[in-house]
């Protein structure tokens, strides 16, 4: 049997049907790699990693031993250090290796025997055990019957997001404490790393303002990209960062804050740049200058119902992960001035129509107001039909705009008003806004880089004839946008929004944006 695999000729076959153990392990250990076809490499790369996490499941079940043992003969608050003898480890490390390994083993079976099927990896394994630890049983059960079935077709950061939002959505009293708890012990760290530079991180900070924080960083290093400095992006943002903390851009607007920039390098280019790289509109530098002490503006994501106050469903932030309901509140309430997005969705959660609402609510949370930024407000179609008839007295002009434009919106066909220019460069802003919507992210595999954060790019490429339509557009990372033009990735669009990613060996990742919102009967929203 080897002998055949060796050649190529039922390798793919052969590996694909067989499941982590020692028979896969045995014929892995003979397989000679340099005689494998190239398109059964990945076959070979995916038996490894069931193979790899068969035997990582045989760890921690060894480890779990080691600790029951140890605390039997010894002591058990010493047990940890068996292992840190043993495997020659910190005891820091050995005791989070011990604290993961027990939880994994004696808590959640279900997702150790998940490892040791090689369906799923350590890395997986570590997303459930942080998230799931001490947690209620019936609470435990819940979330792992949902997402452990999928976990295997999931990145970390898709899982991690998967079970966060499960948590709030079934038990939002019980994330609302663990968010309070967390915020209460939030600090600031920093410390040296093994090349002599420093690392300052903070934990505990409220997403929201963690993440107009983080935005307010990155606008100022593009701006200051686009004034002419010389260092790469990432560069300038913990130049800014340092600058912001250590005081020598206090006062400063965002102006002189970009001109202290620039005096460090050679001479800047004219004022005039383009403003964003899709759409080729030319405008000052100045032009994109904020206030001093103004907050910058973030994107956010939530049910209409839940902004109202009517449920209390996690929202997101795109780019970061699942956030409570209250915070999504707090963050809507301060993207006054911002754009505010309506989407309907259908049955499974996808998008039926869009568009923007100039209304706000009558209240708002109290505090500062952010610059910009973007409140997306999904509804599902028969969500605002009983809504419309009955809407909360502060959102009733919200609900009564969204309603009359969505019913414009059916009494027309999409395409009159999205694709009604396909020999255009750069899209309209009603199209770039409805492919933002609809595709969520980067459409490559596991990617998950906010749609409005990425760039726009065609299906088929504009330079051979591809249209600027809803049909032939997706967003891309600068990365993966440069995957498929300088990696030899391949990608098609077989139906709007849906995309085959076909890499160099030929295999084929279709994708999908996420639903907007939760498919209906899989979600029963919690009440407020």
């Amino acid at each position: 049997m080897i002998d055949d695999m060796q050649g190529g000729v039922s390798v793919g076959s052969w590996l694909a049907r067989m499941s982590a153990g020692p028979v896969l392990g045995a014929v892995l250990s003979a397989l000679d790699m340099t005689a494998v076809a190239d398109e059964f490499v990945v076959d070979v790369l995916q038996a490894c990693a069931r193979q790899r996490a068969h035997v990582e499941g045989l760890y921690t079940a060894a480890v779990t031993t080691v600790v029951q043992r140890a605390a039997v003969v010894g002591s058990e608050q010493y047990a940890s250090d068996e292992v840190r003898a043993a495997l020659t480890m910190s005891r820091s490390r050995a005791k989070d290796e011990c604290d993961f390994t027990q939880v994994l083993c004696l808590e959640l079976p279900a997702v150790h025997a998940a490892m040791l099927a090689g369906l799923i990896d350590r890395d997986r394994a570590l997303v459930f055990t942080h998230h799931l630890a001490g947690l209620p049983d019936d609470l435990v059960a819940a979330v792992i019957a949902r997402v452990l079935p999928v976990a295997p077709g999931l990145t970390t950061g898709q899982l991690r997001a998967r079970i966060l939002k499960l948590i709030i959505t079934v038990e939002p009293d019980r994330a609302e404490d663990q968010y309070e708890q967390a915020l209460a012990d939030r600090m600031v760290v920093g410390y040296l790393d093994s090349s002599g530079t420093a690392t300052v991180t903070a934990t505990g900070l409220p997403p929201d303002e963690a993440a107009a924080a983080t935005e307010r960083i990155a606008k100022l290093a593009r701006d200051a990209k686009r004034a002419g400095h010389r260092g790469r992006i990432d560069q300038l943002r913990a130049d800014i960062f340092l600058r912001l903390l250590d005081g020598r851009f206090y006062h400063l607007t965002h102006t002189q804050m970009i001109a202290a920039l620039l005096a460090e390098t050679s001479p800047p280019r004219p004022a005039t740049q383009p403003a964003d790289p899709e759409s080729g509109v030319e405008e000052p530098v100045e032009a994109a200058v904020g206030v001093v002490g103004r907050v910058t503006g973030i994107e956010v994501r939530a049910r209409l119902d839940t902004l109202a106050r009517l449920n209390n469903l996690p929202g997101e932030l795109p780019g970061w992960g699942p956030i409570l309901g209250s915070v999504a509140r707090r963050a809507a309430g301060r993207q006054h001035g911002g754009q505010w997005r309506w989407v309907v969705t259908d049955p499974d959660g996808y998008l039926l129509a869009e568009g923007v609402t100039r209304r706000r609510p009558a209240t708002s949370p109290p505090g500062y107001r952010a610059g910009g930024g973007i409140v997306e407000l999904a509804i599902p179609a028969t969500t605002l039909a009983r809504l419309a008839k009955d809407p909360p007295r502060a959102w009733a002009k919200i609900i009564t705009d969204i309603a009359t434009q969505y019913r414009q919106s059916r009494e027309r066909d999409p395409a009159e008003r999205l694709d009604a220019q396909p020999g255009r460069r750069h899209p309209a802003s009603a199209l770039r806004r409805y492919t933002q919507i609809r595709d969520r992210t980067c459409t490559a595999p596991g990617c998950r880089r906010s749609a409005v954060r990425s760039e726009l790019d065609h299906t088929l490429d504009n330079q051979h004839g591809g249209p600027t339509t809803s049909t032939n557009l997706a967003p891309a990372c600068a990365h993966d946008h440069a995957l498929k033009h300088r990696g030899g990735w391949k990608v098609t669009q077989p139906r709007p929004g849906q995309f085959r990613w076909t890499s160099p060996l030929g295999r084929i990742y279709p994708t999908r944006g996420e639903p907007i919102t939760e498919p209906e009967g899989e979600q029963d929203p919690a009440p407020f």
